[in-house]
């Protein structure tokens, strides 16, 4: 069997790296927004009033905030069963504050040759932007103006410099070192996700019946479909998958001439991407937070080999087994009802 290099992948349309980015600059921009001559957003604790760009919440008015805070709730339930998890993947500020951390970490080595210079650059530079975050954060509670006017000489209170530091160093450990640790540990959002999905919901899947038996192969190999080789059955493919995944328990999987071969490569793009450090090909993977990289990466691989993309994909379990996706099931029609009556009953006291 031929081991040729696979030709050089193109990146794929980076969407979500503008998405992350337009997330994290409305974040750093919200304290500064202005409403009627106010700070738009202000959770002013000690003057017990909270200014929700020009809807003004007293200390009696403690039901409507609730009620808020309930109906996004509900909106993050109902999207998780319709989408699957992709407030992990696109939203989430483990997940932005990583993706930041690990671009500033990639720029710094990229220009600074000396691995000593790189680091000390990336620390220097995670400590600014997680600084400016504490910042910020505490921005939404103490006027934005005046905390930054007060930043030197410091004229900050005990509690604000407490708080500053307090989320300058929680986004430093958690988006520097900590990251997918977070996701897997220490996030309750994660240990619920599976009381919320089901076989229609969405999920980052690798269609082994046409990717399976994987391998390298030359230049020129046509896809499965180009080949007439077609898909396999379900049995076969998933027994393929299970091989390559578990060799010592499996033992190693045969190996197969080039025109026997799936349209995987085997490159291992879609592990690099991982920000988890997954292997999508081995089996579901529950600590998947479905961010999309393995299938932007397996993407851009099967477009240079010219073989059809979709090889990874957001489907359901139903979808790869070819059965049509219902849209009104109990989990969805439960979240449904449940948010329609908060927002009926908020309509109602307003």
């Amino acid at each position: 069997m031929s081991t040729s290099c696979a030709p050089v992948a193109r990146p794929a349309l980076r969407w979500r790296s503008l998405l992350s980015a337009l997330l994290l600059g409305g974040f750093y921009a919200l304290p500064w927004l202005r409403w009627e001559g106010r700070q738009a957003l202000l959770l002013d604790l000690p003057g017990r009033r909270f200014d929700l760009f020009g809807w003004t919440l007293w200390p009696q008015d403690l039901g409507m905030l609730l009620g808020l805070i309930a109906v996004m709730a509900c909106s993050l339930v109902l999207l998780t069963t319709v989408a699957g998890r992709v407030w992990c993947g696109h939203a989430c500020p483990q997940t932005l504050w990583s993706g930041l951390f690990r671009w500033i970490e990639r720029g710094c080595m990229r220009w600074l040759p000396r691995p000593s210079a790189a680091a000390v650059a990336t620390q220097l530079a995670w400590a600014l932007v997680a600084l400016w975050t504490g910042i910020t954060f505490v921005g939404l509670f103490t006027p934005i103006h005046d905390l930054v006017a007060g930043f030197w000489p410091s004229r900050w209170s005990g509690w604000e410099r407490f708080w500053v530091l307090f989320y300058a160093t929680a986004t430093w450990g958690n988006a520097g070192f900590l990251r997918e640790q977070v996701c897997i540990d220490l996030c309750p959002y994660a240990r619920v996700v599976p009381l919320l999905c089901d076989d229609d919901t969405p999920q980052v899947c690798y269609d082994a019946r046409r990717a399976e038996p994987r391998g390298p192969r030359g230049r020129g190999t046509g896809s499965v479909t180009q080949r007439g080789r077609g898909l396999l059955d379900p049995t076969s493919a998933s027994d393929y998958a299970f091989r390559a995944a578990h060799p010592a328990l499996a033992g190693p999987p045969p190996r197969f001439n080039e025109d026997r071969l799936g349209d995987c490569v085997d490159c291992a793009a879609c592990m690099q991407a991982c920000p988890m450090q997954l292997d999508v090909r081995s089996a579901p993977l529950p600590d998947c937070i479905a961010c999309g990289a393995c299938v932007d990466a397996c993407d851009a691989q099967m477009r240079a080999w010219r073989f059809p993309t979709g090889l990874v994909r957001m489907a359901s379990a139903n979808a790869l087994q070819g059965r049509p996706r219902r849209w009104l099931r109990p989990r969805v029609l439960a979240a449904l009802a449940c948010l329609l009556v908060l927002l009926g009953l908020g309509l109602q006291r307003l």
